[in-house]
C-alpha cells in the first residue's frame, strides 16, 4: 500500500473537519473558564486523529466485507486499489490500540469522569459498521455521528482544559465514589454542544440521503429510508434552525461572546449551500456542500472565540 492509497483509505481529507469542533472547545475553555492544560490537550488531539483515521478505514473495510451490491463492492477502495484485506485489518487495529493508549494517558492526566464518555465514543466507533447489528444499518447514524463527532468532540475538548473546576468530577474516598454534576456550568457546554451536534447530524443525514438507493440494495435501512426524502430534507433544514437558535440564546445568556454575532456573515454562503442540496441530493455534486457548511460553522465559532480572547 503506497502513501496515496493509505491516505485515501483513511480519508485523511476529513481530518480538518473533525478537528474544528474540538478546537472551538479548547478556545471556549480559554474564554469561559480561563483555563488551558497543554499536555492532555496535545494527547487528546493525537487520539482524535487516530480514532478519526480508524473510523474511516474501518468503515471502508466493513463496507467491503458486508456489501451485497456487486457494483458497489467493485467501487469500494479495497477492491479499486487492490488493498490486502488483512493489511487493512492490521492498520485498523493499530489505530485502535494507539487510541486506547492515548485515552489512558488523558484519563490519567485529568479525571475518571472522562472514562464513560470516551468509552461510549470508542464503542460506537467500533460497532457503527461492525457486527450483525451494526448501527449503520439502523436509523441511528445521524444521532451517533452528532453525539460522537459533534457534541462530545466539543465537550471533551472543553473538559480536559477545565476538569479541575470540579463541575463534572469523580472523587474516590476509599471504596466510596462521588460523581459531581454541576448543571450550572454544564448547561452552557450542552447548549453550545448542540450546535456542533446539529452540524454533524446533518453531515450523516445528507450522506444517507445521497446513498439512499445504494443503501437499500445493501440492506442498510437508514433514517431517510423511514422518513422518506421530503421529511428528511425538512429535518435537515430544521437542524440548521436549531443551531441558529442555540447561538442566539447563548449570546443573550452571556454563554458566548458578542463576537459570535459575526457568525451571521457565513449565512451568505450557508443558505445557498442548503438550497442547492435541498434541490439535488447527489453524492458527487452536492454532498461536499454540507462538509463546507460544517467547516464554515465550526470555523466561524472558533474564530469568534479567538477574537473574544484577543479583544475582550
Amino acid at each position: 500500500m503506497n502513501l496515496k492509497t493509505f491516505l485515501n483509505f483513511t480519508r485523511i481529507q476529513t481530518l480538518p473537519a473533525a478537528v474544528l469542533s474540538p478546537l472551538a472547545g479548547v478556545l471556549y475553555a480559554l474564554w469561559y473558564f480561563k483555563s488551558f492544560h497543554w499536555l492532555p490537550t496535545l494527547f487528546f488531539f493525537l487520539g482524535l486523529a487516530s480514532i478519526n483515521l480508524f473510523v474511516s478505514a474501518w468503515n471502508n473495510l466493513m463496507d467491503y466485507r458486508k456489501a451485497l451490491d456487486p457494483e458497489y463492492k467493485k467501487w469500494n477502495i479495497i477492491v479499486a486499489k487492490n488493498i490486502n484485506p488483512r493489511l487493512a485489518f492490521k492498520l485498523c487495529i493499530s489505530f485502535l490500540v494507539f487510541d486506547v493508549l492515548i485515552g489512558l494517558i488523558v484519563l490519567y492526566l485529568t479525571n475518571w469522569a472522562i472514562l464513560p464518555l470516551g468509552g461510549l465514543c470508542f464503542l460506537i466507533a467500533i460497532f457503527y459498521t461492525y457486527g450483525p447489528f451494526a448501527f449503520s444499518r439502523f436509523p441511528l447514524g445521524e444521532i451517533l455521528a452528532g453525539l460522537c463527532e459533534g457534541f462530545f468532540g466539543f465537550f471533551l475538548a472543553v473538559y480536559i482544559n477545565s476538569y479541575d473546576k470540579g463541575y463534572f468530577f469523580i472523587r474516590f474516598e476509599g471504596w466510596k465514589m462521588t460523581w459531581i454534576w454541576d448543571f450550572k456550568l454544564l448547561f452552557p457546554l450542552v447548549l453550545i454542544g448542540l450546535m456542533c451536534f446539529a452540524q454533524n447530524f446533518n453531515i450523516m443525514l445528507s450522506d444517507n440521503l445521497c446513498d439512499l438507493e445504494q443503501d437499500i440494495r445493501n440492506q442498510r435501512y437508514t433514517l431517510p429510508y423511514y422518513l422518506k426524502t421530503p421529511a428528511s430534507l425538512t429535518l435537515f433544514t430544521g437542524m440548521y434552525v436549531l443551531a441558529g437558535l442555540c447561538i442566539l440564546v447563548s449570546i443573550l445568556l452571556g454563554i458566548l461572546p458578542l463576537w459570535t454575532l459575526l457568525m451571521l456573515l457565513i449565512l451568505f454562503k450557508l443558505i445557498p449551500n442548503i438550497k442547492t442540496f435541498r434541490a439535488r441530493q447527489i453524492k458527487s455534486e452536492t454532498f461536499h456542500l454540507q462538509i463546507d457548511n460544517l467547516m464554515l460553522f465550526n470555523g466561524a465559532l472558533a474564530l469568534s472565540l479567538f477574537l473574544a480572547l484577543l479583544f475582550d
